[in-house]
């Protein structure tokens, strides 16, 4: 009999998925307090959407996927400290040199690109573009020092770093909001403010634990490993974000506040993906590896994803419930409920994401991740070409509709590349049809159904899941909640 998992790491792993989601969760907190009324304008919402997009496309432009190479190579330069040391060395003071350079140029090109991409729209690089552009530059070198503890097994500092920068996130926003009612002030400023603190943390690190001094061959090295993630991660951010700037540009800026507000309420789902997906891809792994590295599916690996796929399709209606619910309650913003008519396309999405989430483990495990930009490439175009066409057809239904449409070639594209050599085993009725029934629903809600009570949808397609869900699952249920409540992973 294997050796179980060991309770620290239990609990580490726990640290790890539960603090790295903080960035999401900060989104959905404040949430209510950017769709105050009194304290945000629409048109101020939506602005923020897009501030907040370029201070991602920053953080990816100016680490150049570099906090991956960190954390790999730690492990593997693990049998030499000093060897260790010059590869930190090397790799933060590329951080800061191609950082600074980036931030210098785009400092200089800003204010020029803005109004080339938005002619007559009211968004303005200085202050808050140039602003996003340091937040996003100091938010990839921390999230690169957080990387980098994850991999050298050090829960407490990656706790606390995480933490703080979330409660100054936090803070700082909602005190700039009372403080600067009705102006960006608060919310840029407070991001700001919170990356450029655990900046210094991050900078104060990389200067203790490293020599601060270029090694050729570790610099030649670094590019190599990090140009196809370089290139997988800008193509992502297009994937996720660019539907927003068409809505700018195309419509205004109330559009883009409304979309993206829809968008951040899915979130909760994706952190529940998010966390469910962590909990499991270190099992999965275990099931790979013990049964020596075979690329194929198992009935063991099924009940995890069986499982995955039930608590998903359950939460998503009563999420749906219970924002109907609280949103008016919480948010005074009632521009914003248009959005509740874009969440029935949108949650399909997040329906189809378990197919993609099931589809990428294969890949990350057995090492195949190179084809990743080729593919997403694809889906890239697709969903430039298709929100484009979609936005000018049917406004701001259309960037739903393609945000739908973009997931669903994912998953097709993600899956004709990993049956090359992977081997699937999944039992088609409860992986593939149960979800295809709730995707079905919400788009059949949104096509013919709108004008019925929302309630009563949300009730409707709770009941027909949970009766289909109780039907096909009934013998995986139980043994799916004992696997997680028990301390070890029982081993045949």
């Amino acid at each position: 009999m294997a050796q179980g998992i060991s309770k620290a790491f239990i609990k580490s792993s726990f640290i790890y998925s539960f603090i790295g989601a903080l960035p999401l969760a900060s989104s959905v907190l404040l949430l209510p307090f950017y769709g105050n009324s009194n304290l945000l304008s629409t048109d101020d919402f939506g602005l923020l959407a897009i501030y907040i997009a370029l201070s991602e496309l920053v953080r990816i432009l100016f680490i150049y996927s570099a906090d991956n190479y960190l954390g790999i190579n730690f492990i593997h330069n693990s049998g030499s400290p000093e060897q260790q040391r010059k590869f930190i060395g090397t790799s933060a003071l590329f951080l800061l040199i191609f950082g600074a350079g980036m931030t210098l140029l785009f400092s200089l090109a800003g204010d020029f690109l803005f109004t080339f991409i938005f002619p007559g729209k009211d968004v303005s690089f200085y202050p808050y573009g140039l602003l996003s552009i340091l937040t996003g530059l100091f938010t990839g070198i921390f999230r690169a020092y957080a990387s980098l503890m994850i991999y050298r097994q050090k829960p407490n500092p990656y706790f606390w770093s995480n933490s703080i920068h979330f409660l100054l996130v936090v803070v700082f926003s909602v005190g700039g909001l009372y403080m600067f009612p009705m102006t960006l002030d608060g919310p840029i400023w407070g991001r700001f403010i919170s990356a450029a603190s655990t900046f210094i943390w991050a900078f104060v690190y990389f200067r203790r634990e490293s020599q601060f001094q270029f090694s050729k061959s570790i610099l030649k090295d670094l590019l190599n490993y990090c140009t196809p993630l370089y290139i997988f991660y800008i193509l992502t951010w297009v994937i996720a974000n660019i539907d927003r700037y068409f809505i700018l540009g195309i419509l205004d800026q109330k559009d883009v506040a409304v979309f993206d507000f829809a968008v951040k309420i899915t979130l909760v789902v994706e952190l529940l993906q998010a966390g469910l997906s962590a909990a499991i891809n270190p099992k999965v792994f275990q099931i790979w590896k013990r049964n020596g590295d075979m690329p194929q599916g198992s009935v063991e690996i099924n009940r995890y994803f069986n499982g995955f796929t039930l608590i998903n399709q359950i939460s998503m209606p009563l999420l749906y419930v219970a924002v109907l619910f609280f949103v008016p309650i919480i948010v005074s913003n009632k521009d914003l409920y248009q959005s509740f008519d874009l969440l029935p396309v949108l949650m399909a999405g997040m329906v189809s994401k378990v197919w993609l989430l099931y589809l990428l483990t294969p890949v990350y495990y057995f090492k195949k991740t190179r084809a990743l930009p080729v593919i997403y490439a694809f889906v890239a175009l697709f969903q430039v070409a298709t929100t484009l066409l979609l936005i000018k057809l049917m406004n701001i239904e259309g960037a739903a509709w393609a945000s739908f449409l973009c997931k669903v070639v994912q998953v097709v594209l993600v899956f004709l590349f990993v049956r090359k050599f992977y081997t699937f085993s999944v039992n088609p009725q409860k992986f593939i049809v149960y979800p295809a029934i709730y995707i079905v629903m919400l788009l059949a809600t949104d096509l013919f159904f709108m004008d019925v009570n929302h309630y009563l949808m949300a009730a409707i397609h709770l009941v027909i899941l949970a009766a289909t869900g109780i039907a096909m699952f009934r013998k995986e249920i139980i043994p799916f909640v004992r696997s997680f409540l028990t301390k070890t992973t029982p081993v045949s």
